[in-house]
């Protein structure tokens, strides 16, 4: 799953309204983050099946970024080091962060080809594979980014500058775009590409959005330092 797991990321910013949406949307590509370094050290990989040029996606070894025990690992050690940057509801944020990080495994399961393990290399194994039915898969991308948009738009409410509510905006529709460009792959790409891509997407998949957040995160926070408490 491409853009779905940002529009994910958009939408659990109701749940955290004062973090950057930037932390969430990284929280939300941290297995693929995890994959390209992983990949890179041989300890994890991507093969090719027979009729990719029909078929169109990979199948996946990989255990340590995407299995659902490494994930609850990687969720509260992230979830953790987020909510060490805040200095307030430092136990919500580390939960939303953390349920981000595993909501990878979910939005994956749905789609992958039965390949992600519940445990190690050699336990049962999960996915739906909606991959098989592509233009379904890809529809339901682009509703979870219509709504990811929309909650993002009433978090940021009339406050939000243009550069952030209509920069955002922009921002998902050019990732759905480029995610439905998955229906025209015939060849699958170079195994470097792949590792080089693993790695540096969601590094720029979170730095633009973090970018564009700036502004209605700095509104947050000052509104809530004024807010009168209720006695």
């Amino acid at each position: 799953m491409g853009v779905g797991h940002i529009a994910l990321a958009l939408g659990a910013s109701k749940g955290a309204p004062r973090v950057n949406v930037g932390w969430l949307v990284f929280a939300a590509l941290l297995s693929d983050f995890l994959l390209g370094i992983f990949a890179s050290l041989g300890w994890e990989h991507a093969t090719v099946p027979e009729g990719y040029a029909t078929k169109h996606y990979l199948l996946f070894n990989f255990p340590y970024s995407h299995g659902l025990l490494s994930l609850l690992v990687w969720a509260a050690i992230f979830g953790f080091l987020v909510s060490r940057i805040y200095g307030f509801d430092r136990g919500r944020i580390l939960l939303v962060v953390a349920l981000v990080v595993l909501s990878h495994f979910l939005l994956d399961g749905i789609v992958h080809i039965a390949g992600l393990p519940l445990l190690g290399n050699d336990s049962p194994k999960l996915g739906l594979g909606l991959w098989k039915h592509l233009p379904l898969e890809l529809g339901l991308e682009t509703l979870m980014s219509v709504v990811g948009i929309a909650v993002y738009w009433k978090l940021a409410g009339s406050s939000g500058s243009v550069l952030s509510r209509y920069g955002m905006a922009t921002f998902v529709l050019i990732i759905t775009l480029l995610t439905w460009t998955q229906l025209t792959d015939t060849v699958p790409p170079p195994e470097k590409v792949l590792k080089i891509t693993w790695i540096a997407a969601p590094l720029a998949f979170a730095a633009i959005p973090y970018f564009l957040d700036r502004r209605r995160v700095k509104l947050a926070l000052a509104l809530s330092r004024t807010a009168v408490p209720k006695p």
